[in-house]
């Protein structure tokens, strides 16, 4: 199976990803990318209007989840997410920063593992909209990889 095939099998393990709308890419250097696009039920402030807070960090958990779970097949040569899902790290504890208000507009964020422990793995990833130089969100989480 391939990476591609593995991150879309993480994304279908995980049906709150479907329901926010959440794809994810990879660059021509290997780096994944989610994207999710503007619904008006994912606006918490309709006189703004503004996105949820509650949707933003969401979708940046799942984007995290998405990372740490594609890098930690990598490391232990997993290629099939169908063993119990097996495959899927949950979250212990994340801290979601505000920076700035997410305006009515598709949302994109990348992920990156800061440490893999031997049972939590920690992981930052920002979101930005329009412009990747000015976050709107971001996320710290630690994760523990489930027994299998």
């Amino acid at each position: 199976m391939g990476d591609v095939d593995f991150i879309k099998n993480v994304l279908v393990a995980m049906p709150y990803a479907a329901k926010l709308g959440v794809t994810a890419q990879l660059d021509d250097a290997g780096r994944l990318f989610c994207s999710m696009p503007f619904h008006e039920n994912h606006i918490g402030n309709a006189q703004l209007p503004a996105l949820h807070g509650g949707s933003l960090a969401s979708f940046l958990e799942i984007t995290a989840i998405l990372q740490l779970a594609r890098e930690q097949a990598a490391v232990q040569q997993v290629d099939s997410i169908e063993a119990g899902r097996a495959a899927i790290p949950l979250p212990v504890n994340v801290t979601v920063q505000y920076l700035r208000s997410a305006r009515a507009l598709a949302c994109h964020a990348e992920a990156r593992v800061l440490k893999v422990g031997r049972r939590t793995s920690t992981v930052f990833c920002q979101l930005w909209q329009d412009d990747e130089a000015k976050p709107v969100t971001s996320m710290t989480g630690v994760f523990i990889q489930p027994k299998s």
